[in-house]
């Protein structure tokens, strides 16, 4: 039994438009999440700078991920932000015991 595959133009046609809806679907909802945990970081900074260093953040963490554009998720630069403030508390503990070292 032998088989034929038949690769129409409108074959390939359709796979790319759906390809396309798929990719134009992926970036709405990357928007909405987007805009989902703005709503939240809104509430977060509402918060008082105690309850925030609770949470390993500060004010200005806060401001800085709500000046990112609409379409960005906030919250990616939250989390570089702590990343970055862990990385340099480490660096400088690692620092000072370098320097007690005799």
């Amino acid at each position: 039994m032998s088989v034929f595959v038949v690769n129409s133009p409108s074959r390939t046609l359709v796979s790319s438009f759906v390809g396309t809806l798929r990719a134009v679907a992926a970036k709405i909802n990357a928007i909405g999440v987007a805009l989902r945990h703005r709503r939240e970081l809104g509430q977060l900074a509402g918060a008082d700078a105690a309850m925030l260093r609770d949470l390993g953040l500060t004010p200005m963490d806060i401001d800085g991920a709500l000046a990112e554009p609409l379409w960005r998720d906030p919250s990616h630069r939250l989390v570089c932000s702590v990343s970055e403030r862990r990385l340099a508390l480490k660096a400088a503990h690692r620092d000072n015991l370098i320097g007690l070292r005799p």
